[in-house]
C-alpha cells in the first residue's frame, strides 16, 4: 500500500522570517507506520517547496498513492482541504485523510464544507492512523470505519464521530523516522544551520483559555530523556542538524526529567555540536533561577516565554495562573 503525506502550501508571513521549519508531524506518523510494517511512504512538502496546485497534482498523479493524508492548523485549513480536493480529482481511488488540531475540534464544519474528505483522524495521530492504514490495506475501509476509535466521517447525510481513542500511553513506542524529510531544505536563519523540532513531552497540565493544546493532547506525559537524546544525536550525526526547538508547550514542567535531559546532552558532548530552544512558562524560569547557567551549559540558547499579556486582568481572564511581576522577573533572569 502506497501512503502519501502532504504538508499544505500555507504561509503565515511570520514564522518564515526565522527560517524553514521541518514538518515534524510526518516524521512521527511515518516512524510509527514503519514499525507496523508500512514501508511505501512518501512525503511532499508543498509549503517549503512552494508548490502550485498544478505542481502538486502532477506529483500526486505520478505517485498514484492508495492514501493521501494531510494535516491542518486553523490558518492552513483551506489549503489543506485543497490538497484533498486535488487528490479527489487526480487520484480518485485514494482514501483522503485529514488530521491535526483544527480538524480534531472542527470536524463537523470541515466535513460539511469539504465533503470530498473521506475521514478525519481526531487527536494524537500515531496509533489511530496506524489502525486506519491497516483497515485500508486490508480492504476493511470504509466498512469497518465505525469500529475504529478517534475518527470522524460522513455516513450518508450524517456526520459520525466514533469514540475518542486513548492517548499514546507508552511513549517508548514513539520513534520518528526523520529520514522522510529532505534536510537541506530546513534552515534556521539566525544560526545558518539545519533545524529540527523533536518532542520531549506531550500535553500540558495548565488550562489557558486561549490554548487548544491541553485539550488536544489531553494528558501530560514525558518521554524518557535518554530516548529523546538518542533521537537528537541521530539528527545531529545523520542529518546535520545544528539547532532544535523542543515542540513541547512547556518542557520544563517536570523539572527532574528536564534536568536529566540536559545532563544527558552534556554527558554525550552534544552542546558543542548543537544548540537548542524551548517555549516555557515564566514561573518555571523563576523556579529554576539557580539552574539557568546549567541549562545554558547544556546548549540552551533560545527561550520563548508565554507572557501573553501586560495587564493582570487579561492574564486572569486567560486563566494563565501567572502575575505580571513574574513575567518581568523571568525576563530579567534570562537577560
Amino acid at each position: 500500500m502506497r501512503i502519501l503525506f502532504v504538508h499544505p502550501n500555507y504561509r503565515s508571513g511570520g514564522a518564515e522570517i526565522a527560517g524553514t521549519w521541518p514538518p515534524a508531524w510526518v516524521a512521527y506518523l511515518t516512524g510509527h507506520l514503519r514499525q507496523a510494517g508500512f514501508d511505501d511512504i512518501h512525503f511532499v512538502d508543498a509549503m517549503t517547496d512552494n508548490l502550485t496546485d498544478a505542481d502538486l497534482a502532477q506529483r500526486m498523479e505520478a505517485l498514484a498513492p492508495d492514501m493521501v493524508g494531510v494535516t491542518a492548523i486553523t490558518p492552513s485549513i483551506y489549503r489543506a482541504e485543497d490538497v484533498l480536493r486535488i487528490a479527489r480529482d487526480v487520484v480518485p481511488n485514494a482514501v483522503r485523510v485529514m488530521g491535526g488540531v483544527h480538524a480534531t475540534f472542527m470536524y463537523k464544519q470541515v466535513l460539511t464544507e469539504a465533503p470530498w474528505i473521506d475521514v478525519i483522524v481526531r487527536g494524537e495521530g500515531e496509533e489511530i492512523c496506524t489502525e486506519l492504514m491497516h483497515a485500508i490495506a486490508e480492504g476493511r475501509f470504509p466498512a469497518d470505519r465505525h469500529k475504529i476509535k478517534g475518527l470522524a466521517f460522513t455516513d450518508g447525510d450524517t456526520i459520525v464521530a466514533t469514540q475518542a481513542a486513548s492517548t499514546v500511553k507508552d511513549l517508548s513506542k514513539i520513534k520518528p523516522d526523520w529520514s522522510v524529510l529532505e534536510w537541506s531544505k530546513y534552515i534556521y536563519i539566525p544560526l545558518n544551520t539545519r533545524v529540527a523540532i523533536p518532542n520531549l513531552a506531550r500535553g500540558c497540565p495548565f488550562t489557558c483559555s486561549f490554548c487548544s493544546q491541553w485539550k488536544f493532547w489531553r494528558d501530560y506525559r514525558v518521554r524518557d530523556p535518554r530516548d529523546v537524546v538518542d533521537e537528537i544525536e541521530d539528527l545531529v550525526e545523520t542529518h546535520g542538524v545544528g539547532f532544535f526547538i523542543l515542540a513541547d508547550e512547556e518542557p520544563t514542567i517536570n523539572k527532574k526529567k528536564f534536568v536529566a535531559f540536559c545532563q544527558e546532552l552534556i554527558d554525550r558532548g552534544l552542546p558543542k555540536r548543537v544548540k537548542w530552544g524551548i517555549n516555557t512558562r515564566v514561573t518555571d524560569i523563576y523556579r529554576d533561577k539557580d539552574q539557568l547557567k546549567f541549562y545554558r551549559k547544556a546548549g540552551l540558547v533560545h527561550v520563548s516565554l508565554g507572557t501573553e499579556a501586560a495587564a493582570q486582568m487579561k492574564l486572569d481572564t486567560f486563566n494563565k495562573e501567572t502575575k505580571v511581576e513574574e513575567n518581568k522577573t523571568a525576563i530579567r533572569l534570562l537577560r
